[in-house]
């Protein structure tokens, strides 16, 4: 027997001994239960059950016996084109239960979410000490969890150079300890540049910590800086008279942002030390 087509007829809905009674009348123009009996092996009041099972979906098509024997009932099995209807009313039938469905979900979504917890959580961070607070919680996780980021690269100026350099430093050190590099995408244009050229020539090892990849078009602008991971979304925005932290734990928005981020980034053009002095010599670093 084809295993496929084993397979298949199972899928519809047959049994194993109605796959095997359906297949056997297939290569008869007519039979009984006593030949298919033998044929299949088939006990034969099993067999009768069968053949009443097999007409009912249409698939057989039994003629009266002459009265006096059940064995002289006469079988004929149905054009195979049957089974397309069958398999057509099953989408009917599911389509209808489908609907059904939708219209009591709701009532039964209302008891199970009711006085249940959310799995989701979103905290806001006002100010400047908000936005730093949720740019500090990255490194909390950086180098234990892969974490992809969209960002305009947060300027010196809003947490303080030191603080920027530090914490840069420390970055680096711990990615380059666990091999967990973190990815970032960035827009390109002059102050992107400038981040990237800085940091490059205060440590070359700067990039090798970090996968940058940009995009070089004006409709592609960033003035936040966006950390995904699997379960979160963490915002940091300092952009002129907005500054404000926030987290939001929620699986289902990480991977929709995630699924944005991979989206842009397959597109994207890698950052490599030859693209970085390609821009020139930082003269902010030169003086410093």
């Amino acid at each position: 027997m084809n295993k496929q087509t084993f397979k298949t007829l199972e899928k519809i809905g047959l049994s194993e001994n109605e796959i095997k009674v359906y297949l056997e009348a297939l290569k008869l123009d007519e039979t009984s239960p006593y030949e298919l009996s033998k044929l299949t092996a088939i006990p034969r009041t099993t067999v009768y059950d069968v053949i009443t099972d097999l007409s009912l979906k249409g698939l057989l098509e039994l003629g009266r016996s002459d009265g006096f024997t059940k064995q002289q009932i006469k079988i004929k099995a149905k054009n195979p084109s049957t089974l397309r209807k069958t398999v057509r009313q099953k989408h009917n039938d599911l389509y209808k239960l489908e609907v059904d469905l939708v219209n009591i979900l709701p009532d039964l979504k209302e008891s199970f979410h009711k006085d249940k917890p959310s799995n989701s959580n979103f905290e806001y961070y006002e100010g400047i000490e908000g936005a730093k607070k949720v740019y500090l919680m990255e490194n909390e996780v950086r180098g234990e969890v892969p974490i992809n980021v969209i960002t305009h690269l947060m300027p010196m100026d809003a947490f303080g150079k030191g603080f920027i350099n530090k914490d840069i430093e420390e970055v680096t050190k711990k990615v380059l300890e666990s091999g967990q590099v973190i990815k970032e995408l960035i827009p390109l244009n002059d102050w992107t540049k400038h981040i990237l050229t800085y940091q490059y020539q205060r440590d070359p090892d700067y990039i090798k910590a970090r996968e940058y990849r940009f995009i070089d078009s004006p409709i592609f602008e960033q003035y936040q800086r966006l950390a995904i991971t699997e379960s979160t979304a963490m915002i940091a925005s300092t952009n002129e008279d907005e500054a404000y932290g926030i987290v939001i734990q929620s699986s289902s928005l990480a991977k929709s942002f995630k699924s944005i981020f991979l989206t842009l980034w397959v597109s994207a053009e890698a950052v490599t030390p030859s693209v970085i002095k390609s821009w020139g010599e930082n003269q902010f670093a030169k003086f410093e």
